[in-house]
Formats: C-alpha cells, structure tokens, sequence
C-alpha cells in the first residue's frame, strides 16, 4: 500500500488533482486497476489514505528531528520547532497543495484536524520553556484548537495559496511569535486567575 500512496504523492506532485485519476495511479505503481480496488474503495478513499500518511509522516519526522536535537543537547525554542514544521510540510509542495485543496473540498474530511492536539501541545511546551514561562499544565481542548488551528491554519493558507514565501526567515518568524505570544497570553491569564484566589 506505501507503494500505491507514493505513487499518488508522485501524481499530484507532477499533475495536481486535475491528474488524479485511477487509471494513472495504476500506471505509475505498477498495480493494476482491479488490484488498486482491492485496497481501496474509490479515489477519495485514496485522498484521505493521503491525508492521514502525510499527517502521521510530519509527526514522526518532527519528533524524530526533535529529539535528535535534544539528544545532542541542542537547546530548543519555538523557532527552532516551528522551523522543523516548515521543512516537513513545504516537502512536495504541489502535493501538499492538492491535498490541502482536497481536504478542504469535503466536510467530512476536515474533522481530521482534530488530531492535532499533539502539535498544539508540543508548541505550547516548548514556547513556555523557551520564554522560561510556568506553564504548569496541559492545554484544555479549547486552546489546543486554537492554537493548532491558528497555526496550520497560516501554514497551510500560506501553501495552498501561494500567499507568503514559507521558506523565508520573516514567515517562520512570524509563526514563532504568533505561538509566543498566545502561550504569553496563557500564563498572564492563569497567573491573574491565580492571584485572584489569593
């Protein structure tokens, strides 16, 4: 099945979505169209086969990068996170783009942003420790939401849109602060709540 899933990462990398079709993803992996049936129910079922492998692909890769650099004893901060999410998701660029239009075409599929509460919490921690911010406490599901969304949110506006360069230092930068300064915003709001037991 990896093989059918580079193929079509292959596909829309060269021919976007307008080049999707079965009959080229059979061609490209070599399988035949009977076969490609087997594994999967129709094209959409391909697309969203897509989006959880390049989901999963970007959190193995972050952590992995992650932890290497803190096994080297590498300092971490937002930048240097935020600087591993760009490089994962700007890979294959078109065929991040054509997934991302994809994902956003169909309703159904958009629910699959909800998984994104590892990111959230990992931005959070590591903005926190970065800041040197007491961040006590995991995020509740409200603010994973926002702040997983607002982030992808702006990378992937960046991507499908051709809005911003997102290889640019200043985009990346902008990403780091928009993180800071929401988790700022946290520990300021928690400490108040804090001092208002007090």
């Amino acid at each position: 099945m990896e093989a059918i899933l580079e193929s079509a990462v292959q596909i829309l990398e060269t021919e976007g979505l307008a080049g999707f079709k079965v009959a080229a993803l059979a061609e490209r992996s070599g399988y035949g169209v009977g076969t490609l049936y087997q594994y999967f129910e129709n094209i959409d079922a391909v697309m969203l086969a897509l989006v959880e492998l390049e989901n999963e692909r970007q959190r193995q890769t972050l952590l992995a990068q992650f932890s290497d650099l803190a096994a080297r004893g590498v300092p971490q901060g937002t930048r240097d996170l935020v600087d591993l999410m760009l490089g994962a998701f700007t890979q294959r660029r078109a065929a991040q783009k054509a997934i991302i239009d994809w994902a956003l075409s169909r309703r159904d599929v958009r629910t699959i942003d909800g998984r994104n509460t590892f990111l959230g919490q990992m931005l959070a921690s590591v903005s926190a420790r970065s800041q040197g911010l007491p961040l006590n406490r995991l995020l509740d599901s409200t603010e994973m939401f926002v702040l997983s969304r607002a982030f992808l949110g702006a990378l992937r506006t960046a991507i499908w849109n051709d809005e911003a360069d997102t290889a640019s230092p200043k985009f990346a930068q902008a990403l780091s602060d928009l993180v800071d300064g929401y988790v700022y915003q946290l520990v300021k709001r928690d400490a108040a709540a804090q001092a208002g037991k007090a």
